[in-house]
């Protein structure tokens, strides 16, 4: 085997590698939703702002890839980052097909001035389905330490039936009182919210639990914004959003959105949760989702399942979680090598 970049010009390349993910994911964890295709293909041609990404694959004599990494870099903040995915076709994980190439990543990382590299293992979780443990054996034997756990979870659609949302979202709405205004929409963010949509984005980092692992607050500008949803299409991704706006001042101050991936019209993948700690207490977080989930069902009917995953310590949300039907299926675990005092 030798290790090879490839990017955007290889087109069988990016083909082989996606049968690779495919058959890993069969393996690992085939219970969970995947990347589809079109997507796997953006990866490769639309960046997100702020992001560099580099792939490499472990090839044969025969030029197909046993094995393929991405390895993504922070432009912006976080310079001294890079986070590592590696996948390896379950016909070649005897030998040092995954070992050579995580060398080979490694040492790119490092020449380009990252010192600290972030990749995950999934592990599993409560009495969910089992897991091999060789990725997080893997990491560990490098000298990766554990930082944080994110436990992944699945919820249908419909989770508490028309009647007990409905008590549940007079709950939450009575609780909100008069002091909010919930807005919707699909896809780009309305030019009215953008600027404060910013300041919610820009929160996230210090706002949700990310156990050990060192993140540097990225700020969202108005052209960050527009450049990711651009990406967001070219992917074919759909987002659904919910906010709730202060009416005193006109701020976001509760956000929720959930995409849906063309390919893919089963599953839609909840994104970030969050809710400014200033208006906690008010149930905004249960009000913005159950107030979600009637959009999506409204105007992508053929989902059946929402996927999220939350920080094991993150309790405000996992609350919210089990209260709208998440079970839990398996967890990630995000492992962290950092440079040697």
């Amino acid at each position: 085997m030798k290790i090879i970049e490839f990017n955007a010009a290889d087109p069988d390349l990016i083909d082989q590698a996606y049968a690779v993910l495919t058959a890993a994911h069969r393996a690992d964890t085939p219970e969970n939703p995947t990347y589809t295709e079109r997507f796997f293909r953006t990866l490769f041609t639309h960046p997100m702002p702020g992001r560099e990404r580099h792939f490499f694959a472990a090839v044969g004599d025969d030029g197909r890839p046993a094995a393929f990494a991405r390895l993504g870099f922070f432009t912006d903040q976080n310079l001294e980052l890079s986070r590592l995915e590696a996948y390896v076709h379950p016909d070649h994980r005897t030998g040092t097909v995954e070992a050579d190439l995580f060398d080979h990543v490694e040492a790119y990382s490092r020449d380009h001035g990252r010192t600290t590299i972030v990749s995950s293992a999934p592990v599993r979780w409560e009495a969910g389905p089992e897991r091999d443990g060789a990725r997080a054996a893997l990491l560990e034997a490098r000298g990766y330490t554990l930082a944080l756990t994110t436990v992944n979870r699945r919820s249908p659609i419909d989770p508490l039936g028309p009647d007990e949302e409905q008590r549940r979202y007079d709950e939450a709405l009575a609780k909100a009182g008069d002091a909010y205004e919930v807005r919707q929409w699909i896809g780009p963010v309305p030019d009215d919210l953008l600027d404060t949509m910013c300041r919610m984005e820009t929160m996230i980092v210090s706002e949700i639990p990310l156990g050990d692992l060192e993140f540097e607050v990225e700020v969202i500008t108005p052209e960050k914004v527009r450049a990711a949803e651009a990406v967001n299409a070219a992917e074919g991704r759909v987002k659904y959003a919910s906010v709730a706006v202060d009416k005193a001042t006109g701020e976001v101050v509760a956000w929720t959105e959930v995409g849906v991936d063309d390919g893919d019209d089963r599953n839609g993948h909840q994104g970030i949760t969050i809710v400014d700690p200033a208006h906690r207490g008010h149930r905004l977080g249960l009000l913005l989702k159950l107030a979600n989930l009637r959009l999506i069902r409204e105007h992508a009917p053929a989902l059946e399942h929402i996927w999220t995953d939350n920080a094991d310590v993150n309790a405000p949300m996992i609350a919210i979680n089990e209260l709208m039907g998440y079970q839990t299926v398996d967890a990630n675990a995000e492992y962290q090598l950092k440079p040697q005092s």
